[in-house]
């Protein structure tokens, strides 16, 4: 599946820890009605033979051509959307679990320490 950026453009390998990707689907062409056009043909004249009969081929003039509706043709890709300032922010700030981890730590060290008699 490709990935594209937000001016369609090809990326081959987007940094993720900067944006994420979302599947869309995009225009790829616009295809118009065809309106059905019968077939029109002849017999053309092969050889002919002395009972009078001949042997004939049909030749084709204008090919038929069946209807068909218009229709539209669509890719389905992955576009790549970079992370705003705020998000960044956002997700580089410490979280209150982080905060929490460290305090766990740090009275674990020094219960440890209290044990150990230093």
């Amino acid at each position: 599946m490709r990935i594209i950026d937000m001016y369609g453009e090809d990326l081959d390998s987007p940094d993720l820890s900067l944006g994420y990707l979302t599947e869309e689907e995009i225009l790829i062409a616009h295809h118009e009605a065809v309106e059905a056009v019968p077939e029109q043909w002849h017999y053309e004249t092969t050889a002919v033979y002395e009972n009078g009969g001949r042997d004939v081929k049909k030749v084709i003039d204008v090919p038929g051509v069946e209807a068909r509706e218009a229709w539209d043709e669509f890719e389905t890709v992955q576009r790549y959307i970079p992370y705003t300032d705020e998000e960044l922010e956002a997700m580089n700030a410490p979280s209150p679990q982080d905060d929490m981890d460290a305090m766990l730590v740090d009275h674990e060290l020094r219960l440890t320490l209290l044990e150990l008699g230093i």
